[in-house]
């Protein structure tokens, strides 16, 4: 790979693991760094192994133990590292999905969008709306707890007509990530994300960062998307399970 594009990788990747980190615990390991919330259970995104640098069956063993011993699955996320997959076959892990990371330069400033930005006192309106959006209700006082503990760092915003649509902004290495882009299923396909996506992108223009990124899988089929509004696969991440 040329050198600034595994540079942009790291930026990237470092990014994730930032916003990550606010809503997990961070356990750092052999070579590698362990995320988990057990209020959160079983969220491929927010309990995981990720950043692996070397092959070490100890580490997979005490990654495994920890997750087992929490009644979780692990979920183990690979880049560009095919020794690992293969070792991680032979520890019976499976293959469970991929994740894609794309990235949007900015030309021009997008559409002006107006939108709801969170304060504390109404971080349960952020809360509902992703709980709803991702159907995972029952997570409402950890999320809520997070959110109201993070303002410092993370922008909270909902759409400002209908409060059908969240996001969260998370800005590192003059890379703003995008993150927990949801809509209430009623109110899907109207544009909704797509005024929080324009509003991101204005924000990229006024303060002179790289770029705009996101991460999604697979399974979720949101590339095509994606990529009609402009956004370009950078890399993806394979994720194993056992």
């Amino acid at each position: 790979m040329r050198i600034g594009f595994v540079c942009m990788i790291d930026k990237i990747e470092s990014n994730d693991l930032g916003f990550t980190a606010i809503w997990s615990k961070t356990t750092q390991l052999e070579c590698g760094t362990l995320f988990m919330n057990t209020n959160l259970p079983d969220d491929l995104f927010f309990n995981k192994l990720a950043n692996v640098t070397c092959l070490s069956e100890k580490m997979i063993d005490e990654t495994i133990n920890i997750f087992h011993k929490n009644n979780m699955h692990p979920f183990v996320y690979t880049l560009n590292n095919s020794h690992l997959e293969e070792f991680l076959l032979k520890k019976n892990f499976k293959f469970y999905d991929t994740q894609y990371v794309l990235k949007k330069h900015i030309i021009s400033e997008s559409e002006t969008s107006h939108v709801h930005h969170i304060e504390k006192k109404d971080s349960l309106l952020w809360t509902k709306v992703f709980c709803k959006s991702y159907d995972c209700y029952e997570w409402i006082d950890e999320v809520n707890n997070i959110v109201r503990n993070s303002f410092s760092q993370v922008e909270y915003l909902v759409d400002a007509e209908h409060n059908a649509s969240c996001v969260a902004l998370y800005e590192k290495n003059s890379i703003l990530g995008l993150y927990c882009l949801g809509t209430l299923p009623e109110k899907r396909k109207k544009g909704l994300a797509k005024l929080l996506i324009n509003y991101a992108l204005n924000k990229v223009k006024i303060k002179n960062l790289d770029f705009l990124m996101l991460e999604t899988y697979r399974r979720d089929d949101l590339l095509g998307f994606y990529s009609k509004l402009g956004f370009e696969k950078v890399y993806e991440k394979k994720i194993y399970t056992i």
